[in-house]
């Protein structure tokens, strides 16, 4: 009689021999994995003792138990219709580079709470972000929870990795990055002399609180010149045209400087199509393709070309947006309309982006609290004192 646990092809699996019958079972992969086999490894050697030799006996014949790679490719098909483009592509990569490699081949049934256990454990130690984990065990979750309403498994697996993710000792959240004033002018500036090309756009995204995928898709019609504002209905995303974040339209005011390079830039572009005997629509033309909008990602080489050049700290192309923000509530721009134009569907949302807009701002509050102390009483109490 035995019960072995050991590595096999990455993964930990449990070998049991006993009275000339033999079985195999794969649990996990890293220490998770070890330490779950092992676990289950002595459950088993202890039903051995007694005689219960269920863990042998071969299971009942199943027929057609689909695999993980069966019940995902379901899921997509019955959820993507529903689902943004741009979702359905980052789902679809998500499964095949996460989710296939560690339970595609395995029958849906034998993907088990320990499984998904050891596989998140190891998840957690590559260094993914905080946001991408979260998304990355709503998605597994939901492909479990739609095998469950179709009676392919009796609970959802995945609840062994609910509950809060948390976030490892000695990580800093990321925070939004933006420039100060003097910085902007020498970015638009240093723009205007290395990337003129991209000028319009990054001008647009920060005087207008703009996404790059919605300043990129702009079309000559959707500048409104004597309303000094822009209508936001669409976005470019991987390449492809899409409705904008939640799928709401908007509109957004410019100041009249940026107004007048986009009007500029559109009178351009309709002699161009007139010439071609065509009719104008992208304002900003790819490089390669006329017909074509110009991508984030140009934008975003673009954006490294001009930092470096200008000799600033470098910051992402969305910072703009957040620059617009933080001068925008410097200047005194109150935080309601500041979020209407950033389109947030939340005010809360631009108050956690521009907490950090009115420097010395908390200190506000500190200068209040000790003019009531110093009004409440001359000395600090006795207590206090040294």
């Amino acid at each position: 009689m035995g019960v072995t646990v050991r590595e096999k092809d990455g993964a930990w699996w449990i070998f049991v021999n006993h009275q000339g019958k033999r079985k195999a079972r794969r649990v996990g992969a890293g220490d998770a994995g070890r330490n779950a086999a092992r676990k289950a490894a002595e459950k088993i050697q202890a039903k051995l003792v007694l005689g219960d030799l269920s863990i042998l006996e071969p299971k009942p014949a199943t027929k057609n138990v689909p695999t993980f790679r069966d019940v995902a490719a379901n899921w997509e098909m019955v959820k993507y219709p529903d689902l943004k483009r741009g979702t359905r592509i980052d789902y679809a990569s998500m499964i095949r580079k996460h989710f296939h490699p560690a339970f595609g081949d395995l029958p849906i049934t034998e993907v088990t709470g320990d499984c998904v256990e050891a596989w998140w454990v190891r998840l957690r130690n590559t260094g993914y972000s905080k946001k991408h984990l979260t998304t990355l065990r709503s998605l597994l979750t939901g492909i479990f929870r739609w095998a469950v309403s179709k009676e392919l498994l009796p609970r959802n697996p995945a609840d062994r990795i609910a509950g809060r993710i948390g976030r490892t000792q000695g990580e800093v959240k990321k925070k939004t990055d933006h420039y100060t004033a003097e910085e902007f002018n020498t970015f638009l500036e240093t723009t205007k002399r290395v990337c003129l090309k991209e000028y319009p756009v990054f001008l647009v995204i920060a005087t207008g609180g703009l996404r790059v995928g919605e300043a990129v898709a702009l079309q000559v019609g959707d500048l409104d010149v004597a309303g000094l504002r822009i209508h936001i209905r669409r976005t470019v995303r991987r390449g492809y045209v899409d409705s904008p974040k939640n799928g709401e339209a908007g509109i957004v005011d410019i100041p009249p400087t940026t107004m007048e390079v986009l009007r500029e830039l559109r009178d351009i572009r309709q002699v161009e199509a007139a010439v071609k005997g065509t009719e104008a629509r992208w304002l900003f033309v790819s490089k390669f393709r006329k017909d074509k909008p110009i991508t984030p990602e140009a934008i975003g080489q673009a954006m490294k070309k001009v930092v470096r050049a200008a000799g600033l700290r470098e910051i992402r192309v969305h910072d703009l947006r957040h620059t617009y923000a933080t001068l925008a509530i410097q200047g005194g721009a109150p935080l309601l309309n500041v979020s209407r134009q950033l389109r947030h569907g939340d005010i809360g949302i631009t108050a956690k982006v521009s907490v950090h807009a009115v420097p010395g701002g908390n200190k506000v509050a500190a200068d209040i609290m000790e003019h009531i102390l110093a009004g409440n009483q001359a000395q600090p109490p006795r207590n206090l004192v040294s």
